[in-house]
């Protein structure tokens, strides 16, 4: 009975935690957009009631009801039209738009209700707070009616799911919205319903757990509701009865910590288990569990300015900045500051802009860095800057080990994973001596000699601030950066060419760490006292935010940025100093990353809008130019003889068998074709080949040796090159750029000094090699575009351009020909055959084309329903009775090869699901 009240607490916090993060796994099942302004919801809806209920003496049944019943759907219809615009949006515009809510509640909030700690603001139990005994254990009548409540709710929605026919289209509209349109439900009705009822769990939370605080503050609200986070986690982010377990789970283990822990490191373990949980769960739980919906879109970034103009921008720059002690004596230090936070925004703008992954812990970062800063330079006595490179360099490891999940996860699943990370932090280390010593009292962080006084302080910022930004530019415009850049626009792509993306994301962690490390030691110098409260994780979310919405190229982005958050409230006759200066720019940065996520629905409306169109026509695409003679071919080396043998390979999803008993060989020095309807499975074996399918038997050999435990890169530095039906385009560069990845993607390999830096031979042979495949395929004429503005013909042949610059001898070319009109395929054709007889490479070809396989292959293999059934010449397999009978059923495949050879670009149906590459 000792644990009875523990017990029941637990129950009751827990049960609210299982009810709203059941409203969060709801939408995120329906949309595929996880909100991270669920809590804030939660947190609007408490501070409505309180409103409601003290400010303007309401009766509390009716403020619940227009808390919860009203507000609850009219965010949800809100929430619901942000998620249908971000339907096609990079995750960095996703998470971006939902932590813009987040943060423009918070700063809302504030301003309307003051932060200050003074103000108390609390809220009555308006449910029935009667007591009856249990033993020696008090229990109110309202924690029972609590826990009645949500598990109710919780036991509804998933008999919802079960029998009602919109809780099953709740349940297909995430995997096949257009098939679920096909049956009669509109998908949108169906979502928007998902969103409002999830809204309305959030509310019910926020309005359950006002009372049972001891005074209402917006952060602290959001920060306890968004333990609903690790609920979900617990129930797999699909899992709705899970998740209300785990709810209740992380509410009775909260209860029990602060029983047995309530001093010392231990103390912080209540507050941190649910993002702790989080952390574990995402790191043990099977990948094949934490697969999203990923979109191939890319974060748009400003068109670079030319060298000549950056170079007088900075030099104006430079000069404004040394004369700031002149024009704004007063405010030194915060200029310093801003130059501080501007490291910052450029190494989370490493992450963010130039890689394409999200961080939503960087505020940890500096205050590691901090932290470390005092320890060394104060309490051991360490020369100060020793103790900055020091500082910097012990947030290295920890960046190694957020590089895990960033190994391990992608997306969003990192996103919570860095989030979680971020509070872990600050809850249960931040109050410890070796952080911001005990109780989190603070710490005390020295100048460096001979710069004690603020103006000289600032000098010394300002040239710390431009050796580090033309060091990024450096690191931007290295092969590192070029890296990066291919691996936001496609990971596949770039594995497949032969760089181990692994290696390139533990680089961009562990060198951002750094930065932001040694930038939270500059700025605790700056301000020479800190405390924990200096670096909250809801700070990491608006940097964040505001590296997103920020405009130019590196390093302006950072400059803007800094100068706005930071320096801008402070300056004199801009803003009126006051408490709220701070909110009222947040809240501007959160609408602008709303706009981002509600654009696309703007340009949609604006797009069905009647307005002339003055007779403006779309311009043509460009056409490539013509294919240049074999000469261009003989300048580049033979290749080494080898071959692709594939064994009784076997490919099995679940119950789903996609390849059975599938043999190939594919030397070099011929044209090998795989050829079978739609749903053969021959996508599936190139997967597998490649390495992107792990066979569940058979076996992969490359030049005699076994490549089962070989990843896609490793395979490509073998020598295995790959197109894709789905192309792998980095579509952010331009055509020169993807081509030349071709040729130095496998020089980076997996070494972590390649990916860093290009010596000059090797830079000019990459450039050979991209010029003669540029020439080699017709593209001189569009080698400056950027390849996402192409046409489907011209993103064909830069994707095989790319590949035939790879140092390759076998290349598997997955519908090459799709998309090429018949002269570019007769073009294309003739490119393979030289390729081949003046290079000595194999190829092994995915075709539909039968007139291009027949022209071009020496040998070819049929696939039907993933088992073989027939392998000969081009005229043999042409003339098989059975070759006829898997395409049309029977003697009618001559007259389709008629109809193919009489028509431009004629292709069987749309493939289907195991024939497209994940």
């Amino acid at each position: 009975m000792e644990l009875l009240p523990y017990l029941i607490a637990g129950l009751v916090t827990g049960s609210i935690y299982g009810l709203t993060a059941t409203g969060l796994v709801l939408t995120y099942k329906t949309s595929a957009v996880f909100n991270f302004g669920h809590g804030a919801t939660a947190a609007v809806a408490a501070f409505l009631y309180y409103s409601l209920t003290v400010t303007h003496g309401m009766s509390w049944p009716l403020a619940a009801v227009i808390s919860v019943l009203v507000l609850g759907p009219v965010m949800g219809l809100g929430f619901e039209l942000l998620a249908r615009s971000l339907t096609d949006a990079p995750l960095v515009s996703r998470v971006t738009a939902t932590v813009g809510v987040l943060i423009v509640v918070q700063a809302a909030l504030g301003v309307a209700y003051g932060s200050g700690t003074g103000q108390l603001r609390q809220v009555e139990q308006f449910l029935p707070t009667h007591a009856f005994h249990v033993g020696d254990t008090i229990v109110r009548g309202y924690q029972l009616i609590i826990i009645a409540i949500t598990a109710i709710a919780a036991v509804s929605l998933w008999l919802f799911f079960r029998v009602t026919r919109t809780g099953v289209a709740m349940r297909a509209v995430v995997d096949n919205a257009d098939l679920l349109d096909l049956s009669g439900t509109d998908p949108v009705r169906v979502r928007r319903l998902a969103w409002m009822i999830g809204t309305s769990f959030a509310c019910a939370s926020g309005v359950l757990l006002a009372p049972l605080l001891a005074q209402l503050n917006a952060i602290n609200l959001t920060f306890m509701v968004v333990t609903a986070f690790g609920a979900a986690a617990i129930g797999g982010f699909t899992n709705i009865p899970m998740t209300y377990v785990g709810g209740l789970a992380i509410g009775i283990g909260q209860a029990l910590l602060t029983k047995y822990f309530t001093d010392g490191f231990g103390s912080g373990l209540a507050p941190a288990l649910p993002f702790l949980v989080l952390f574990v769960v995402l790191l043990v739980m099977p990948k094949r569990r934490l697969v999203e919906r990923q979109s191939a879109a890319r974060l748009a970034t400003a068109r670079r300015m030319p060298w000549p103009v950056q170079a007088v921008l900075g030099i104006a720059s430079l000069v404004v900045l040394l004369l700031v002690p002149s024009i704004f004596p007063d405010n030194v230090n915060d200029w310093s500051e801003g130059l501080a936070y501007m490291l910052v925004f450029l190494s989370l703008g490493l992450l963010v802009r130039t890689s394409g992954q999200v961080s939503l812990a960087h505020v940890s970062f500096m205050a590691i860095g901090a932290a470390a800063m005092s320890h060394l330079a104060v309490d051991h006595g360490v020369n100060w800057w020793v103790a900055m490179v020091l500082s910097a360099l012990i947030a290295v490891p920890i960046g190694v080990i957020l590089a895990i999940p960033a190994i391990r996860l992608s997306g969003l699943y990192l996103a919570l994973a860095t989030f979680g990370f971020g509070i872990l932090l600050q809850y249960m280390f931040y109050a410890e001596d070796y952080m911001f010593g005990s109780f989190g009292l603070g710490l005390t962080i020295p100048r460096p000699s001979g710069f004690e006084d603020d103006t000289s302080w600032y000098y010394l910022m300002v040239a710390l601030a431009a050796v580090t930004a033309l060091g990024m530019l450096a690191v931007t415009r290295s092969r590192l950066g070029r890296l990066l850049r291919s691996m936001t626009d496609s990971p596949t792509g770039l594995s497949t060419a032969g760089a181990s993306i692994n290696v390139t994301r533990v680089l961009v962690f562990c060198l951002s760490a750094f930065i932001a490390s040694g930038a939270g030691a500059l700025h605790a110098a700056t301000v020479t006292f800190v405390t924990g409260d200096n670096y909250q994780p809801i700070l990491s979310l608006i940097l964040f935010v505001t590296v997103v919405v920020s405009f130019g190229r590196d390093p302006w982005y950072a400059v803007i940025a800094a100068f706005v958050v930071v320096v801008l409230p402070t300056l004199p006759l801009v803003f009126t100093q006051s408490d709220n200066t701070s909110s009222y720019i947040t809240i501007i940065i959160g609408l602008l990353a709303l706009f981002i996520g509600y654009r696309p629905a703007m340009v949609a409306f604006a797009a069905r809008l009647p307005i002339p169109s003055f007779g403006v026509r779309r311009a043509a695409p460009e056409a490539a130019s013509e294919t240049p003679t074999a000469e261009v071919v003989s300048t580049r080396p033979a290749v080494r003889t080898g071959s692709l043998e594939v064994s009784g390979l076997r490919v099995q999803f679940g119950g789903l068998v996609a390849v059975d008993g599938v043999t190939i060989s594919a030397p070099t020095g011929r044209i090998t074709g795989l050829i079978g309807p739609n749903g053969a499975g021959k996508t599936t074996t190139f997967n597998a080949c490649s390495g992107l399918n792990r066979p569940t038997t058979g076996t992969v050999v490359l030049d005699g040796s076994d490549a089962g435990r070989l990843g896609p890169s490793a395979r490509a530095r073998k020598g295995l090159g790959r197109t894709f039906q789905q192309m792998e385009l980095f579509d952010s560069m331009t055509v020169r750029e993807n081509i030349a990845m071709g040729a130095e993607a496998s020089r980076a390999g997996a070494n972590p000094f390649s990916h860093l830096m290009a010596s000059r031979s090797a830079s000019q042979e990459v450039a050979t090699i991209t010029a003669e495949s540029i020439a080699l395929c017709g593209l001189e004429d569009i080698a400056h575009r950027t390849v996402g503005a192409l046409s489907t013909g011209q993103r064909r042949l830069v994707e095989i351009a790319r590949c035939l610059a790879g140092p390759f001898h076998l290349l598997l070319l997955d519908e090459p020909s799709s998309g090429l009109d018949r002269v570019e395929t007769e073009r294309f054709a003739e490119v393979l055959t030289r390729v081949v007889e003046d290079r000595g490479v194999g190829i092994l070809i995915v075709e539909h084309d039968m007139s291009l396989v027949t022209s071009i292959c020496d040998y070819v293999y049929v696939l039907d329903f993933g088992k073989p059934v027939f392998e000969g010449t081009a005229s043999e397999v042409m003339a098989a009775p059975i070759v006829k009978a898997a395409y049309l059923g029977g003697d009618e495949l001559e007259a389709e090869l008629d109809v193919l050879e009489a028509t431009t670009d004629t292709r069987p149906g749309s493939p289907t699901p195991e024939e497209v590459h994940p």
